[in-house]
């Protein structure tokens, strides 16, 4: 199975042909889909992902001109909801179980204000650690020197927390020395904030994981897609 992650950046705006193009060439059997806007946007993109295949998607739309996440697939699943309702941006991270693993979607503020958002996630997941469950998408987190040139960010101790509740960031753990960035700012400076956590049972069935540079590169959104194979 092919797991594709993403922020198309506001909802795709007039990218959105371009986007389900490059959707279309990476062939994924489900797709994670952050800064799904609310508005005009968001029934322009399920329209967009339906004709691409997609006819099974999430239903939490976030209000207009606020972003979410959009979990779609070619195969059916359960919606579960909200990770937590209270939240102030519940529509942010929301979880789904498929036939043979449950799978969290998320989209994270910026700076602090993502810090209710690990907690909440952090207490959800703790209960999953043992099961088939995957937390994917842009967390808006590094780890310094590491995900990042220095240290700015102060919330990255939450991807050690995340890890010691049996959790693993599959692709550093694929590549321990890797140096590879899914977003850049407008100074240039790059960052690796988008990942998939996996539970140690399900990262047993994890095939390969990369990015792909190449949308990014050309203009279609601001962050590189996360591809994820899983043998399930």
């Amino acid at each position: 199975m092919r797991l594709l992650a993403w922020n198309i950046r506001q909802g795709g705006g007039s990218r959105l042909p371009r986007i389900a193009d490059a959707l279309k060439r990476q062939d994924a059997d489900i797709v994670v889909l952050s800064e799904y806007r609310g508005g005009p946007s968001a029934p322009r993109l399920c329209s967009t992902l339906q004709a691409l295949g997609y006819r099974h998607a999430t239903t939490l739309v976030p209000p207009p001109s606020r972003n979410g996440v959009l979990v779609a697939a070619r195969c059916p699943f359960r919606e579960r909801g909200a990770v937590d309702i209270g939240l102030p941006e519940p529509y942010r991270m929301v979880s789904v179980d498929f036939a043979t693993f449950r799978l969290s979607g998320i989209y994270m503020p910026n700076l602090l204000a993502k810090v209710p958002y690990w907690e909440a996630l952090i207490a959800a997941l703790s209960s999953e650690s043992a099961i088939h469950a995957l937390a994917v998408g842009d967390f808006n987190t590094c780890r310094a020197y590491v995900d990042e040139v220095g240290a700015i960010d102060a919330t990255a101790h939450y991807m050690d927390a995340i890890e010691q509740i049996g959790f693993r960031d599959l692709w550093r753990h694929r590549y321990p020395d890797g140096r590879e960035y899914s977003w850049f700012s407008t100074r240039g400076n790059g960052f690796r904030i988008d990942h998939a956590f996996l539970s140690h049972a399900l990262a047993a069935r994890a095939v390969g994981i990369h990015y792909s540079h190449e949308e990014r590169v050309a203009g279609l959104s601001d962050h590189s897609p996360l591809i994820l194979e899983l043998a399930v």
